[in-house]
């Protein structure tokens, strides 16, 4: 299963949101298949064996932890799974930074049956090399996950009956958005993450007319979730 840097959060209310889950750059819900992770960012092995040596390294200085770029910084900004930033993301980000935007999609998961191992270690690699060329002085790479669900209500049975103001409502959906980014040091291997607190809203709908809800509903999430991530994203 791949290696998500989304946090996994408890249940909130009565309203789980497990049931479907997607990328943030995918939202008509066909998983996370283009999607970077984090072995194919940091060139770290999934299957490496970690030692107390490592662990002592990482307390004494040695580890990995990276800075923040200063807000005005020219940073890559990427977004895990597509072509390029969506449109909310980039408003989002650009009061901080001036965003150079670039391909987020995994070259290795893209095509399952050719996957090479060298490639996925090296994107960490490939995208701070393309920042170093572009003036760039960190590699923000943006992760998330779209999880929705969709309930019957007792009316469902009759929800076909014509009412004054429509359709007898007779499913309660739910959308929630969670978004984390990774952030690389353009100058060496070094790196942090910051998470977007969630963000999640739920209603009353119509039989047909969740799918349409959810993506909505998406759509205003994401425009909540992505400038609370760009504000945490860099140094004050």
């Amino acid at each position: 299963m791949q290696n998500r840097l989304i946090l996994r959060l408890g249940i909130i209310g009565f309203l789980s949101l497990s049931s479907c889950a997607t990328s943030l750059s995918d939202p008509n819900g066909r998983g996370h298949g283009s999607d970077l992770d984090l072995y194919e960012l940091t060139g770290q092995s999934a299957t490496r064996q970690v030692t107390e040596a490592d662990i002592a390294a990482a307390r004494s200085g040695g580890g990995r932890a990276g800075s923040l770029p200063p807000r005005g910084a020219r940073v890559l900004l990427v977004q895990s799974g597509a072509h390029q930033p969506d449109q909310e993301l980039q408003d989002a980000f650009r009061p901080y930074c001036q965003p150079v935007l670039w391909n987020g999609q995994s070259e290795s998961r893209s095509n399952p049956y050719g996957k090479d191992k060298q490639v996925a270690a090296s994107a960490g690699r490939r995208l701070r090399l393309v920042a170093a060329q572009q003036g760039c002085s960190h590699v923000i790479v943006i992760f998330g996950e779209i999880q929705s669900e969709s309930r019957n209500l007792p009316t469902a049975a009759v929800s076909w009956l014509p009412v004054v103001s429509g359709i007898v409502p007779s499913r309660h959906s739910g959308t929630r958005l969670l978004a984390q980014a990774i952030i690389l040091e353009t100058a060496s291997a070094r790196y942090t993450t910051v998470t977007a607190a969630p963000r999640e809203s739920s209603g009353i709908t119509t039989e047909d007319g969740g799918d349409n809800i959810n993506s909505r509903r998406a759509v205003k999430l994401k425009a909540a979730a992505y400038p609370d991530l760009a504000e945490k994203s860099f140094r004050k």
